[in-house]
């Protein structure tokens, strides 16, 4: 309870200091522009002039709500500010800034550059026992066990350790004969040697045989020595059990080198090579980061989930390491280009695809440009068009400026000029059997939607394996689409089913409501291009999500249900926009939308 409070101060303190910022901003960009107003004795006039302008009241954080009159937000109770619809570039891809409104506003400015282009390639992976160095500990001939000595899996063995006691009545009966040919050796010398190597072929040692020999006694039990040393990974016999020759008794394996397997997907094979470095860490040891090289890289796709399986050799001389940990690695592959390509952070980037926006520097303030994307790399990306080298793009304070602009009507995140580039409209290329699989994953994506609304972990871990069951239904290889349409979806599938991975292999909700926001993006982007459905789906945003960079999420209900917060700030967000266009009255049978 205390950390939920501490919680719900911290993000009210953001609100005051947005909506205080939102203030001062105002005041830098558009307090000077009514001074004509100030002089003389027409001063007072003037100021009632202004107030009687600001017919419009909108909220600093939540620039969709426009009210008559002032009042406080009826999203996040914030007090509502008048909102200037006078000055500004008269174009609408600018938004004005002046010095002290960014400084106050903390905006920060990266130039774009050329630069050596090295990949950051992600991959999870889990410790496993080198299956070169396991073993089975048979038995050579049928027996009761009399006596365990190893009774737990996980015990550590040596070479030569008595690992069970055994009666064996076959034994018995070899030792009989053993003894009874060593009476007549001098007359049948073949029937000793017989004997002897009745013994050894059920594995009892020279030094058991001679003592037989000499003592004339009979070994009523018989030892089971270790063949190798190691751990016990399984135990399949108990006390008393009667066994079969050839049983195995135990698997025992050498954790002194174990295997490190990882899953790589397909779109990454072309940049990873056997005998690259891998930086990992494993989350039993969260402060240590180790380095391996790929010995080996699976020649086989997994048709299923698309990935193949990469393995790097440790020594594990302190054991470490255990097998089924978990471990998350890192290779940093050099990508190949023509040399004049420009990169940029991620954190001057809104949005994902092959299409986002940026903010760029120009005289006056920002504007908004649109970029086409090319390779992630890890924290920047390669960007293919929309900016130049040496143009100053925002990297810090991206929303603020963003915000800014919604709250000018300019052009934005939420508001830009016709349709995007990089949601092509291809419903027509959608065949019906794709479309029913679209409708099935959307069904799906509401279950997972409505249980992180209600902050339930595990259930959403259990969803998101479900929603990748049907995901893994529409795998480009075996859907019906063709042309653009294929193109565009083999690109948009890549991008969930990663995303979702990272939802399926974890419980921790922080973890994924992280993967959430980009599988909606990408999910979005998805459903404007190929959706064929006839009923309203909501675009929603919350700005204050992954920490305050905004995120979205679709809905059938209007009604704000944020998935990022759950019962914290259970109604903070907006609709941004619809899937499809509302259905006219008449179609809805009396059905009414709020």
């Amino acid at each position: 309870m205390k950390k939920l409070l501490e919680y719900i101060t911290s993000n009210w303190q953001q609100k005051l200091i947005v909506l205080l910022v939102g203030l001062l901003l105002g005041w830098l960009l558009f307090g000077g522009k009514s001074e004509s107003t100030h002089s003389h004795e027409g001063h007072q006039h003037g100021e009632t002039v202004n107030e009687a302008e600001a017919s419009t009241w909108t909220c600093s954080m939540h620039p969709q709500i426009q009210q008559p009159k002032e009042g406080d937000c009826p999203i996040c109770g914030m007090d509502l500010i008048p909102l200037d619809k006078t000055g500004g570039s008269s174009s609408p891809a600018v938004i004005e800034m002046n010095a002290d409104a960014i400084k106050l506003a903390n905006v920060e400015t990266v130039r774009a550059e050329k630069g050596k282009i090295s990949k950051e390639i992600l991959l999870n992976g889990k410790v496993l026992t080198d299956e070169r160095r396991m073993g089975s500990q048979a038995i050579h001939f049928d027996g009761r066990i009399e006596k365990l000595f190893v009774n737990f899996e996980g015990e550590k063995i040596k070479k030569g350790q008595t690992l069970a006691s055994v009666y064996a009545p076959k034994l018995i009966s070899a030792q009989q004969e053993l003894l009874q040919a060593v009476k007549t050796s001098d007359k049948y010398p073949e029937l000793l040697k017989a004997a002897e190597q009745k013994l050894k072929f059920w594995k009892l040692t020279d030094q058991e045989i001679d003592k037989i020999k000499s003592t004339g006694k009979i070994m009523e039990s018989f030892d089971i020595k270790a063949d190798v040393s190691g751990y016990v990974l399984q135990r399949n016999v108990a006390e008393g059990a009667y066994v079969k020759a050839g049983s195995i008794l135990f698997e025992i394996a050498d954790l002194k080198k174990v295997w490190l397997v990882f899953d790589a997907y397909e779109k990454d094979l072309p940049f990873i090579q056997k005998g690259d470095e891998v930086e990992y860490s494993v989350a039993a040891l969260p402060s240590e980061v180790f380095h391996t090289k790929i010995s080996y890289i699976d020649p086989v796709i997994d048709p299923k989930t698309r990935i193949l399986k990469v393995r790097t050799e440790i020594d594990n001389p302190d054991y470490k390491l255990k097998p089924e940990m978990f471990a998350t690695g890192i290779v940093y592959a050099d990508i190949k280009q023509d040399g004049n390509e420009l990169i940029l952070p991620k954190s001057a980037i809104m949005w994902t695809g092959k299409r986002s926006i940026a903010y760029v520097k120009v005289d006056g303030g920002f504007e908004m440009r649109d970029v086409e994307l090319g390779e992630s790399l890890g924290d920047s990306y390669i960007v293919l068009d929309g900016i130049d080298e040496g143009e100053e793009v925002v990297s810090k304070g991206t929303f603020t400026v963003d915000a800014a602009a919604q709250l000018n009507n300019k052009y934005s995140m939420m508001n830009q000029p016709g349709s995007k580039p990089g949601t092509p409209k291809l419903q027509a290329h959608v065949s019906e059997s794709f479309a029913n699989k679209l409708n099935a994953l959307i069904t799906s994506y509401m279950n997972l939607k409505d249980i992180m609304v209600e902050t339930k972990d595990v259930e959403s871990n259990r969803a998101a394996k479900s929603l990748m069951k049907t995901l893994l239904k529409m795998n480009p290889s075996e859907v019906n689409l063709k042309g653009r349409a294929l193109k565009f979806w083999k690109e948009k599938y890549d991008l969930l089913h990663r995303h979702l991975t990272d939802m399926t292999n974890n419980e921790d909700m922080e973890l994924q409501r992280k993967a959430f926001k980009p599988f909606n993006e990408g999910l979005i982007v998805s459903m404007k291009a190929l959706s064929t459905i006839d009923s309203k789906i909501y675009i929603q945003y919350c700005p204050m999500a992954d920490n305050d960079t905004g995120a979205y999420w679709l809905s059938l209900e209007d009604k704000i249900m944020n998935p990022y917060f759950g019962d914290v700030m259970l109604h903070c967000g907006e609709v941004t926009d619809t899937l499809i266009q509302e259905m006219p009255k008449q179609m809805h049978n009396g059905h009414h939308h709020h």
